[in-house]
């Protein structure tokens, strides 16, 4: 397939620029969602069954800085998931074959649509802010720390000073 046939997936690349970073939960529920979507029978796939997500996202799918480009981050997951599911549709092509690219951009643009790239699927935790009762309790599991620390090393003198004893007394007997 010639990389003509793929122009109008960096045009859609193109128009959201810089692609954000991606990380591990957003490409895990970005490409469960994609597979839900797009591998459906009702959006051309055999069924939902045959090309389904495995529940881990691939290391080339995160991306921590922003434009990683194909070989990383959101570019590389609809790639990569609009191989699997064109490979469910059409088990007998080759991977590149024609409609592979209208299948990318397809999911390339289904993500920019669906707001993915604006930080949706990131779950967002509430920090807290630590009341004095969890200072408190804090402190006092420091606390307990050292003073085990301190019977260790107290522990350790003992030994150390009967071993020390013991080698005196075999020098002062004259022993080797």
């Amino acid at each position: 397939m010639s990389q003509e046939a793929y122009n109008p997936v960096s045009a859609v690349w193109a128009a959201v620029r810089p692609v954000p970073p991606i990380t591990r939960q957003e490409a895990e529920r970005a490409a469960r969602r994609i597979f839900k979507h797009f591998g459906h029978r009702k959006h051309g796939g055999p069924s939902a069954r045959t090309a389904r997500f495995s529940g881990r996202a691939r290391r080339c799918w995160i991306a921590t800085k922003p434009d990683a480009g194909l070989s990383r981050g959101w570019e590389r997951l609809a790639h990569d998931t609009s191989h699997r599911i064109f490979r469910a549709r059409h088990p007998s092509f080759r991977p590149h074959d024609g409609g592979h690219a209208t299948l990318e951009r397809e999911v390339a643009a289904w993500i920019v649509t669906q707001g993915f790239l604006s930080g949706s699927l990131r779950t967002v935790r509430a920090k807290q802010k630590p009341t004095p009762i969890d200072h408190i309790a804090s402190i006092d599991d420091k606390i307990a720390r050292w003073e085990r620390k301190a019977k260790r090393a107290a522990t350790a003198l003992k030994k150390l000073e009967r071993r020390r004893k013991y080698y005196e007394t075999k020098l002062l007997a004259g022993d080797k």
